[in-house]
């Protein structure tokens, strides 16, 4: 199993089954881990070549020998792509399906370039034609996951091209699914003021009472642990595992909360450690959002590992564990800067992003067609009744 637990630092959404809600009996048998596959589906289509990145590591892992240097290779061999010197090892029927997967994915970025390339003008195709392989512009058009100069053998170069390219892109996808809470954010304000907008003066006053009436009911939430604190996880035990607040025990939680058994903590396994603590910060208010609960639930692992998971490799072993939760980075008096406490995005930000809006919706042709009803954007002279800066810090 070290195979999949090792390469997890690479390819741990992909390899790794992500695990269920946190159980809320101790005495229940554990799920079964296969059962949850949708996670890891939902983050590999995210990768433009994530089934063919899933195929290869599945045919990796049904070869003894390969998974037997795996065992022994370290996480920077593997995330560099150093481990891809040892694919002379494997036996010749996987190194066949390694070259009939390599040969389907080539026929798969043929027809993905070409389509590219049609979407081009005919100054752009000029240029491409021209273009050394290495240059950005020609690496955006042409996947750089393979290794092109040899379109039927899968080799070690393919091998090492694919992890490195994994790492990265893998690595973005946190900071990719940040800038999208942000446009969601935004876009979210912006259409409470195009409501507002539409209003005589006395509704928006109402209507803006209402609202603040629930954001400041949002900051009075219960108080939330420090995430990987020992109190939040001592909080887990007793109100969701049910077990005796004064029997906490490391060694015995870690083990019931590892869902698949594997010996590790994967990120999936602690985000949902950090459920209860997002719920009360989330739910039970009139503007409760189940995307901002989610992205709260995101930050919180995100915090976790980064100060637990000492050797970057996506997951935590027992020790991790145990040293994070005694560590000074855990202490439950720093407490937690929830979204609720925190700005989003700035007023400039906002007012970018509403000016782009209404540049985008506002008609040109004075035969075009107006805006569906309830869909339609604020005009110049409405939006004057609102002031552009400063919204509200906690972005509703």
């Amino acid at each position: 199993m070290k195979l999949t637990l090792s390469i997890i630092g690479v390819f741990l959404l992909i390899v790794t089954i992500g695990a269920p809600p946190v159980v809320e009996k101790a005495n229940k048998d554990k799920p079964s881990a296969d059962i949850k596959t949708d996670e890891s589906d939902e983050v590999l289509n995210n990768l433009e070549y994530g089934r063919y990145l899933k195929e290869v590591v599945e045919i990796l892992e049904n070869d003894p020998e390969f998974k037997k240097k795996i065992e022994n290779a370290s996480v920077d061999d593997i995330k560099s792509g150093n481990i891809a010197q040892h694919l002379s090892l494997v036996q010749h029927h996987v190194r066949t399906k390694l070259d009939e997967a390599k040969q389907r994915e080539m026929g798969r970025l043929r027809e993905l370039v070409a389509r590219k390339i049609r979407n081009l003008s005919e100054k752009e195709r000029m240029e491409l034609a021209r273009a050394h392989p290495d240059e950005p512009h020609m690496k955006k058009i042409i996947p750089q996951h393979v290794d092109h100069k040899n379109s039927e053998a899968f080799s070690e170069s393919d091998l090492e091209r694919l992890i490195q390219h994994a790492s990265k892109d893998l690595d973005q996808l946190d900071r990719e699914r940040e800038r999208e809470f942000k446009d969601y954010e935004m876009q979210k304000e912006f259409e409470r003021r195009s409501k507002l907008a539409k209003m005589t003066e006395e509704e928006r006053k109402k209507e803006e009472g209402i609202h603040q009436e629930a954001v400041e009911k949002k900051k009075h939430h219960p108080k939330v642990n420090h995430p990987g604190s020992v109190d939040q996880m001592e909080e887990v035990w007793e109100n969701v595992d049910h077990l005796e607040a004064d029997q906490f025990n490391p060694k015995a939680f870690f083990k019931l909360h590892d869902v698949n058994s594997d010996g590790f903590l994967d990120e999936a396994e602690i985000e949902a450690l950090m459920l209860k603590e997002a719920e009360k910060i989330h739910e039970g208010t009139p503007e409760a959002d189940p995307i901002e609960k989610q992205e709260e639930m995101d930050r919180m692992r995100e915090h976790v590992m980064k100060e637990f998971d000492k050797n970057n490799d996506r997951m935590l072993s027992f020790q991790e564990f145990e040293t994070g939760i005694n560590g000074t980075g855990a202490k439950n008096d720093q407490g937690w800067q929830s979204i609720e406490d925190s700005t989003v995005y700035s007023d400039q930000e906002f007012n970018s992003f509403s000016d782009h809006l209404i540049q985008v919706s506002t008609p040109n042709h004075p035969h075009q067609n107006n805006p569906a009803p309830g869909n339609q954007v604020p005009s110049p002279q409405d939006s004057a009744h609102l002031p552009r800066a400063q919204p509200p810090a906690n972005n509703h």
